[in-house]
């Protein structure tokens, strides 16, 4: 972090009145949601990583996959979270942003320090009462590591000044603050998403070029066909031939008989079999096996396809907006016990704010997540198309709207990849409103619109 853009940042900072938020969005990054005095929000993000810390501000909101629920997240939301900013300062020529705020509690106001030291190797983050006692930390430093100690309940000693004879930097104006800010955004975005987005897409060709393998190894219907027909005659011919046999016992691995036409044919029995009664039976049974994988060859066939052209549209998607690659880019967490969701094992979930997505990839999966989605959980789908299902396990909390809205955008985005472009509306509801039919199709009531165009 330069020295300079920090007093910029500061001084930037002096001009809002209240904090609106203050919370990880990532393991190192921060977003500070703060109010200037004519009511607008302002939003900078702190990049907290060691030795590589920096800031920077973006269009649009960052939106995290999970939700950071630490002891060191719940103090920072308890003491920031709609506070009053008092004063903004940089501690001298050392790279530490110090925010002193206000907090109303139950009978009095309280006041706290959030630090932000972007001090390489130690680059912290921490919240210390007015007399800079630690409440909290991001990192706790204990005395084996550093002469200055950062654990709850110590003071937080000053670093000393640094000793240099460089010539001050020039503080940039407001103008020039915000517009480093912003290319420091385009930065980070082109060196994180981009190997973020490589990662996703290797992993998901690699997925589906299984799939097309798998797809590609099915056997044809007509050798399934075929192998039914062939078990079934032997079986016939095996029943036909025991009473002409000196014995019904297993003497070798073959058996040499007359089919019914005359011509001789090999048998290879089973070795399950102990006699040649039940090797009779096992080619009945081998017969059945075949003629059933015969008549679901068409799902399977399908269900490949499906996963497939799922794929095909995440990758599309993830190209065209590279944000996404880190969405989907999380892996599912294994549920609680106590909690009943679905088991997603073949269902495609991810990650937004901690918020649980999950999404149909062809009718069975729309129908088992319907019959698998509480009471309070949101239900997405476009309105008069043959889209996916999409649930938001939310229960009784409703996701802010920055999720319902990322949700939607993710929807329309791998129904219109392939399909093209265009105006869609997307209708959601809670799944108790909607009532389920045969083939996932659904009637549903007390529904919101939201208008959306791809691209």
């Amino acid at each position: 972090m330069n020295l300079a853009l920090l007093k910029g940042i500061s001084a930037y900072l002096q001009n809002m009145e209240h904090i609106v938020c203050f919370k990880r969005k990532e393991i190192n990054l921060f977003a500070f949601v703060c109010q200037d005095k004519q009511g607008n929000k302002q939003r900078i993000y702190f990049d907290m990583t060691r030795s590589q810390s920096n800031a920077f501000m973006s269009e649009t909101e960052i939106l995290g996959a999970r939700e950071f629920n630490a002891p060191f997240d719940n103090k920072l939301a308890q003491c920031s979270t709609r506070a009053k900013i008092e004063q903004v300062r940089v501690d001298g020529e050392n790279r530490i942003l110090q925010i002193f705020i206000s907090q109303k509690g139950h009978y009095k106001l309280q006041y706290f320090w959030l630090i932000c030291e972007f001090t390489g190797k130690h680059t912290n983050v921490m919240i210390c009462d007015e007399n800079f006692v630690v409440l909290e930390a991001l990192r706790h430093i204990p005395s084996s590591k550093s002469w200055r100690v950062v654990a709850v309940g110590k003071v937080l000693e000053p670093l000393p000044q640094p000793n240099t004879k460089m010539p001050p930097q020039t503080i940039p104006s407001l103008e020039q603050t915000l517009a480093l800010l912003h290319r420091s955004y385009m930065e980070r975005y082109t060196q994180f998403h981009n190997a973020k987005k490589q990662a996703v897409l290797k992993s998901l060709y690699a997925k589906r070029e299984n799939l097309l393998q798998m797809l590609d190894s099915l056997p044809k219907y007509e050798e399934l066909l075929t192998s039914a027909k062939q078990y079934a005659h032997y079986g016939k011919v095996l029943f036909g031939s025991l009473h002409l046999l000196p014995t019904h016992k297993i003497t070798s691995s073959h058996l040499t008989l007359q089919d019914f036409e005359g011509a001789n044919i090999e048998l290879e029995l089973p070795p399950c079999a102990r006699d040649l009664q039940e090797a009779g039976n096992w080619y009945f049974t081998q017969s059945k096996k075949y003629h059933k994988k015969a008549q679901h060859l068409h799902k399977q066939i399908e269900n490949l396809q499906d996963k497939i052209d799922f794929l095909s549209d995440k990758i599309a998607l993830i190209k065209q907006c590279d944000e996404l690659s880190a969405i989907f880019a999380t892996q599912e967490k294994k549920p609680k016990a106590k909690d009943k969701i679905l088991p997603t094992k073949d269902i495609e979930s991810f990650f937004i704010e901690g918020f649980k997505i999950s999404i149909g990839r062809n009718a069975k999966e729309n129908q088992r997540l319907l019959e698998s989605a509480k009471a309070d959980d949101l239900w997405f789908h476009i309105k008069d198309m043959p889209s996916a299902h999409l649930i938001i396990h939310c229960g009784k909390k409703m996701p802010p709207n920055a999720v319902i809205d990322k949700s939607v955008e993710i929807l329309v985005g791998l129904y219109a990849v392939r399909k093209g472009g265009g105006n869609f509306i997307v209708d959601y509801t809670k799944r108790r409103f909607v009532k389920l039919s045969q083939n996932a199709q659904v009637t549903y009531a007390k529904a919101q619109s939201i208008h959306y165009k791809y691209p």
